[in-house]
């Protein structure tokens, strides 16, 4: 569901510091907003400060978000509270391989698609000839 971005409410926040936002306002300006905006019944921001934060910095009128009824603040705090604490970032490695595939798939053309195609049929021979 869509709303004005100026009928969301912030109030009382865990969070005092946005932090740096030039990479998620990118990251939204490049891709759009991944995941919606946490608000309650009566437009009041649950989670998502950062996001709206940028969708603003970026004039959106207009933004995503999910609708949850909270039924108490310590469920509103509890909410706050997950979606910034339950997230598990990519590994060094995980990194690593991330890079790689972009990488990959930047290729552009016929000749590109072709070696792109390749390295994942290779990488599956591997992963399937060490499986068995």
């Amino acid at each position: 569901m869509k709303i004005r971005v100026s009928d969301i409410k912030v109030k009382n926040r865990i969070r005092k510091e946005l932090g740096d936002l030039h990479g998620l306002k990118t990251s939204i300006q490049n891709l759009g907003l991944l995941h919606p905006i946490i608000i309650d019944l009566d437009n009041k921001l649950v989670s998502g400060e950062r996001r709206l934060e940028c969708v603003k910095l970026l004039g959106w009128e207009y933004v995503d978000v999910r609708i949850v009824d909270v039924r108490s603040k310590k469920e509103r705090i509890l909410i706050e509270a997950e979606e910034n604490n339950v997230r598990l970032p990519f590994t060094a490695e995980e990194q690593e391989r991330a890079q790689k595939l972009l990488r990959r798939y930047s290729h552009t053309g016929i000749l590109g698609r072709i070696f792109a195609w390749l390295m994942d049929l290779w990488e599956w021979f591997w992963s399937w000839l060490f499986k068995s």
